[in-house]
């Protein structure tokens, strides 16, 4: 570290992080962390990305631990930033800016997201307008079968992933906005805290549709009791839903869960999807995203004390 003096040095902290699934784990070493970057881009929102950024300069350090190969890389923006999800779990791990690195020494952006024993909610939120930079994102049209549902004060929303290879429809009870009266949560546990999701939860899966060719390009991660799925676009790790893991039968999940009869209920009756995923209101088009989802009433539920057993840090 010698562009870092020993001073500063010592205010330097080592923190670990890695992927949901464990195939790459990676420290950190930057003062202590008790404030994040969010960015508005398209990307950026999408994943739900809180990030840090490492000073090389002053001898701040991201090393790659364990690296077992299995990490996409998805390239966007104007600068060209590489950003780098497991393709296994779906967790956004780290973007990297090489003409950033070059110039600056800022190039690596972490996402805190995926650092272990760190209270994310706990973390000062700095603003970022990324979205002013470049040229404006435009999301893939969605193409498919409208939702079939009947549905009270019915509103239909598209969507996709950021590369627009999956695309998605979801009507809800009611627009997405203020007056939503429905369950809208934010969740801490080890993988819904990776994956930045914002849940809203359908009560029938005929109020979500995809359009024709999006199931090839999904694919989906089972955990923790693996009775559901997380599913998130190949090409671009952005995440959607949250489906039944086929293979978790009645049978297996009465032999493995603590209360069988509370899970079935949950997942028959319940088809959630992220809302970081939509794009637009097909009825209103002055619905804007930025704007409409911070009016939501979002409830944050402490999965992390509630999930048993609990996930272990590799």
């Amino acid at each position: 570290m010698s562009s870092s003096s020993s001073s500063e040095t010592q205010l330097l902290k080592y923190y670990r992080g890695n992927c949901h699934c464990g195939s790459f784990i990676f420290t950190l070493l930057v003062p202590e962390i008790v404030s994040a970057e969010s960015c508005n881009c398209s990307i950026c929102r999408k994943k739900g990305y809180l990030w840090v950024i490492p000073d090389t300069t002053k001898g701040h350090k991201f090393e790659v631990v364990k690296d077992e190969g299995k990490l996409t890389e998805y390239v966007t923006g104007p600068r060209g930033t590489k950003h780098n999800f497991c393709s296994e779990c779906g967790t956004g791990v780290y973007a990297l800016c090489e003409k950033e690195e070059e110039e600056s020494g800022k190039g690596i952006w972490v996402n805190v997201k995926a650092i272990q024993e760190l209270k994310i909610w706990d973390l000062e939120v700095k603003e970022f307008d990324g979205k002013s930079i470049g040229p404006p994102y435009q999301p893939a049209r969605f193409d498919g079968p409208e939702p079939t549902a009947k549905v009270e004060n019915g509103a239909v929303y598209h969507g996709s992933c950021h590369c627009g290879a999956v695309k998605v429809a979801v009507k809800t009870k009611g627009p997405l906005d203020k007056t939503y009266q429905e369950k809208v949560m934010e969740c801490n546990c080890s993988i819904c805290q990776r994956g930045g999701y914002i849940w809203i939860y359908p009560t029938s899966p005929d109020q979500i549709s995809l359009s024709e060719g999006s199931k090839e390009n999904l694919t989906s991660y089972a955990c923790l009791q693996k009775v559901m799925s997380k599913t998130f676009c190949k090409t671009c790790g952005v995440p959607l839903t949250n489906v039944a893991n086929e293979l978790m039968t009645e049978e297996r999940i009465r032999a493995s869960c603590d209360d069988p009869e509370m899970v079935l209920r949950w997942r028959n009756v319940v088809w959630p999807i992220n809302v970081r995923c939509l794009d637009r209101c097909a009825s209103d088009e002055s619905w804007e995203w930025d704007e409409k989802v911070k009016e939501l009433t979002v409830e944050r539920v402490d999965g992390w004390g509630m999930v048993k057993p609990g996930y272990v840090n590799p």
